[in-house]
């Protein structure tokens, strides 16, 4: 995704942003938030720099601020705020500085970026590393891309570096003995924002002796059926981006869970409350946190 040269939708906005269509299209009237180009057609087109200001404004409005006090922001301004909210947290572990981890990633120096991280997952371990410095990592340095401080390709190596180290830690796990746990499945029907979050997830399960199926892929929700023909399950995960959950998706989903009878259905990484009553055996969680904090309760 490189400035200048990329052009997305309004439907793009929704799904990176987690704002809806129609309410880019009032806050655009309303508050001139965004100026879109338009096709030939009269459609709507926005740059890299359109859908990096959406994602500022929804990262605010999530956290509370209004949207007419945010669009009265000028640029700078909106920066520094996103900035200034996303480092609420940054010293609570006075050992972990992650503008100093950072500094090695913005140089591409794929070693001493690793050696950064290295003691936290030695004496740690990946999943408390994960959930404690990783995590925050990877939201770090996607706030600084949202805010123009890093480049897309800085903030793609500090994703693929950190996947590369789930990925060897998870063929490092060596089986459990006794007996087994359930089959879970495991199906990315989204874009690729979340994957770190996804296989970290997948890694979880392994390591509590779960039998994992994992494609890898991103696959069409009706996927599920296929996969259940073949190897049946009784637990399905679904990472959906935490800006995808549409309703009926959610109403699919439990359709699904009904069908097949399944014990439990998860949709993970959604960071809103969703208060709306669904299936009973459906469980949204909002972040790595929150969602080793539900397998652990599944037998």
């Amino acid at each position: 995704m490189e400035e200048g040269l990329n052009v997305f939708s309004i439907k793009d906005l929704e799904n990176f942003s987690g704002i809806k269509a129609h309410t880019i299209r009032i806050w655009e009237k309303r508050y001139k938030i965004l100026e879109p180009d338009r096709t030939d057609s009269n459609i709507r087109t926005y740059s890299e720099t359109e859908l990096k200001k959406i994602l500022n404004v929804a990262y605010l409005n999530r956290n509370g601020l209004k949207i007419s006090k945010i669009a009265r922001l000028n640029e700078d301004e909106l920066t520094q705020q996103v900035m200034t909210v996303s480092s609420k947290h940054d010293d609570l572990d006075q050992d972990f500085q992650p503008g100093k981890i950072l500094m090695s990633a913005i140089r591409f120096n794929e070693v001493l970026f690793k050696e950064a991280l290295f003691p936290f997952i030695k004496y740690q371990g990946i999943e408390e590393a994960y959930l404690r410095y990783l995590y925050p990592l990877l939201e770090k340095t996607r706030i600084l891309w949202q805010t123009g401080s890093l480049s897309r390709a800085q903030e793609q190596f500090v994703r693929n570096t950190i996947k590369q180290i789930i990925i060897i830690e998870d063929n490092l796990l060596e089986p459990v003995t006794g007996k087994s746990k359930p089959t879970v499945a495991m199906i990315n029907t989204s874009d690729n924002l979340t994957d770190n979050n996804f296989l970290f997830y997948k890694y979880a399960l392994k390591k509590r002796g779960f039998d994992v199926i994992f494609t890898g892929g991103i696959l069409p929700a009706s996927e599920v059926i296929e996969i259940h023909k073949i190897k049946p399950f009784e637990y399905l995960v679904v990472n959906s981006s935490a800006f995808d959950f549409a309703e009926k998706k959610i109403g699919y989903f439990s359709s699904i869970g009904k069908s097949l009878m399944l014990k439990k259905i998860i949709l993970t990484d959604f960071p809103e409350e969703y208060s709306k009553k669904s299936y009973d055996k459906l469980i949204i969680t909002k972040n790595p946190v929150h969602f080793i904090k539900t397998i652990e309760s599944l037998r």
